[in-house]
């Protein structure tokens, strides 16, 4: 304790006397000749500070632990203490101060270590000065520029509040170097600089200021000519300073990326590297909001795992830069990295800059490769459309006669005949049993042996047409045939051809089938003939039967322009024969007819004047001329000299 008779004086933390009649802050640091030292405290009492005056400091300050840990329900007074260690009072091993004796020689406090702070989610740290507020902003930072140099300083929204000041920085190095500047930075006049740095992320409200500089930006760093935004370094941006914007936010980046959609809605790039990204939630906002990005550059960020760029896959991008990214570290075979990359972006044809080879794929909702509309006819070759169709006519209207035995001569000698049925899916117990077909069933996946295989392989053609026979009577509908011609030549032709008939000459009510077909023809004489026949038949779908069987509707017939021939015997239907009884083509110009005739001569090899004969005998009705040809030529009674030209 101290003397009555002496003044009541005490010793400051470098060795100043501080007069009794004054209270000075601790940040007070002016040196005195310094006497000898006196001790205040009692025998017993606590090393630790007051708790009370450390709850004081901690709401006055508003500091968190620098550890990263944290406590539920109430707040943690074990705090760093800037002002510990002072006058003999003890203090943590990682909070003491010593002074700095050089850019590579480490600060150390009492035992030797030198502070640091500890990693953690938030890239974000706030610097508060408790006394900045004194000094002019441009000093204090050109001074704590000059401490941590050569690490560049990029301090954001700096504010001063009374004597307190205070900035963002979204560095960790920085961040660290200013940590370690608490009380190490003598000021000009002789005061020491306390620096308190903890993890904080700047809680900035987009107000309508903020969005007209944001706006401003855009402007100057959007090429209306590749549609492209650059967003690359935002932090950095000479117009943003002002302005702690923590574009890692989901929040904030959805708030700016709203604006990029209202005000580029044609944005094509963008490039959004060096912005500390990272997490499915930011990517995830880039995709949501900006849908037609082709070119997406957002490198140098915190992407760490591939999975993160799951949230970008409904982007169609061409091109991806990812260069920087922790995840680019866990790929040592570029191969790999390529190919986990193209399963999210199979589209992509540069990555990190470089061209990859183009990718091998079928993308059905490419609006580039659309599905073609489907059609009820396929013709790779209208000449053959028009031949194959009256063949299929003439055939099936002797298979629905009383006797097919006539067939035989649509038979090549050495035909081949196979038939299958199946039910279909969840219809095997219907009332509209196969069981007729079954017997002879060459469905070669029930079907194993080999020797029944080869059995019920029909060959040659009166053996095929015995099987036919064999079968039971049907009517054909001829609404429901669809017919593609697959393969058309001067010595081939592949149809295949599908609808709908039903059983007759059994008991009522007569069941309905379905049936595919698929027959290989080739020339024979004047006419064609079957060598390969493959016949599937089933029962139809519900569809089908709704629209089995129906009256046919009322074709009209088209009037005629001067179109080219073979555009006018494709739009007449085959019916047309018997529509009118004299045709509309019979009254055009010497000229539509001349055209017509010599489309005709050119399907059949007939000269021009038994083309025009032919004609002139059917009424002038190109597909009935082509029928009665096909009919009459298949008999062998076309003269040879209708052939002589």
């Amino acid at each position: 304790m101290p003397k009555k008779n002496k003044p009541n004086r005490s010793w400051g933390s470098d060795g100043g006397i501080r007069d009794p009649g004054k209270y000075y802050f601790e940040h007070d640091d002016r040196v005195i000749d310094p006497p000898r030292r006196v001790s205040f405290k009692p025998p017993n009492r606590s090393k630790r500070r007051n708790k009370s005056w450390e709850l004081l400091r901690s709401v006055m300050d508003d500091d968190v632990d620098m550890s990263g840990a944290s406590t539920s329900g109430s707040r943690s007074y074990d705090r760093f203490n800037p002002y510990s260690g002072r006058g003999g009072r003890s203090h943590s091993s990682g909070s003491g101060r010593g002074r700095r004796s050089g850019r590579n020689s480490p600060s150390s406090n009492a035992s030797g270590h030198r502070r640091k702070l500890v990693p953690n989610s938030c890239t974000w740290y706030k610097v508060v000065l408790p006394h900045g507020g004194k000094y002019s902003k441009e000093y204090i930072l050109k001074t704590l520029a000059n401490y941590v140099a050569p690490l560049a300083l990029s301090p954001l929204s700096y504010k001063i509040s009374g004597n307190e000041s205070y900035f963002y920085v979204d560095d960790y190095d920085a961040a660290n170097e200013l940590l370690n500047a608490d009380r190490r930075i003598t000021l000009t006049d002789g005061f020491k600089l306390n620096v308190i740095v903890r993890p904080a992320v700047p809680n900035i409200q987009l107000t309508d200021g903020v969005k007209d500089l944001l706006k401003q930006v855009m402007a100057k760093r959007f090429n209306p000519i590749t549609k492209a935004l650059d967003l690359s370094k935002l932090r950095d941006d000479p117009d943003m300073m002002e302005h702690a914007l923590p574009i890692q936010r989901p929040a904030v980046l959805s708030a700016m990326l709203d604006l990029v959609a209202e005000n580029i809605p044609e944005l094509a790039a963008l490039n959004l590297s060096e912005n500390r990204l990272g997490g499915i939630d930011l990517l995830g906002v880039v995709a949501h909001r900006l849908p037609s990005l082709t070119v997406l550059h957002i490198g140098n960020n915190k992407i760490r795992n591939i999975i993160e760029l799951d949230a970008l896959k409904g982007l169609r991008l061409v091109e991806l830069v990812l260069e920087g990214n922790p995840v680019c570290r866990r790929y040592e075979d570029r191969s790999s990295y390529v190919s986990e990359v193209r399963k999210r972006f199979p589209k992509v044809l540069k990555l990190d800059g470089t061209e990859l080879p183009p990718p091998i794929l079928f993308d059905v909702q490419d609006e580039e490769a659309k599905i073609p509309l489907a059609k009820a006819h396929f013709a790779c070759s209208e000449q053959g459309r028009t031949l194959v169709q009256a063949f299929l006519e003439q055939y099936y209207g002797v298979y629905d006669s009383e006797s097919r035995l006539p067939l035989a001569d649509a038979y090549h000698e050495e035909a081949l005949f196979s038939l299958s049925a199946v039910y279909p899916p969840g219809q095997s117990t219907s009332h509209s049993r196969l069981n007729v077909y079954l017997g002879n069933n060459r469905n070669l996946m029930r079907v194993t042996e080999t020797d029944r295989r080869r059995k019920l392989l029909r060959r040659g053609r009166h053996v095929v047409v015995t099987a036919l026979a064999d079968l039971p009577r049907t009517e054909h509908d001829p609404q429901s045939f669809t017919f593609d011609l697959l393969i058309f030549s001067p010595q081939l032709m592949v149809v295949a051809v599908s609808g709908m008939f039903r059983e007759s000459g059994g008991s009522k009510p007569f069941p309905i089938r379905s049936f595919s077909r698929v027959m290989v023809i080739v020339p024979h004489g004047v006419g064609m003939c079957i060598t390969n026949d493959e016949l599937l038949i089933t029962n139809p779908t519900a569809d089908q039967l709704k629209v089995a069987f129906q009256p046919p509707k009322p074709v009209e017939t088209p009037i005629t322009s001067p179109a080219g021939p073979s555009q006018l015997i494709a739009a007449t239907p085959p019916s047309a024969a018997i529509a009118t009884a004299v045709s509309p083509i019979a009254m055009a110009d010497e000229a539509v007819k001349q055209q017509i005739v010599e489309a005709l001569a050119q399907q059949t090899g007939m000269n021009l004047l038994w083309s025009k004969k032919c004609l002139d005998d059917t009424n002038w009705d190109p597909q009935t001329a082509l029928n009665a040809f096909t009919e009459l030529s298949s008999k062998g009674l076309v003269p040879a000299e209708a052939f002589v030209k």
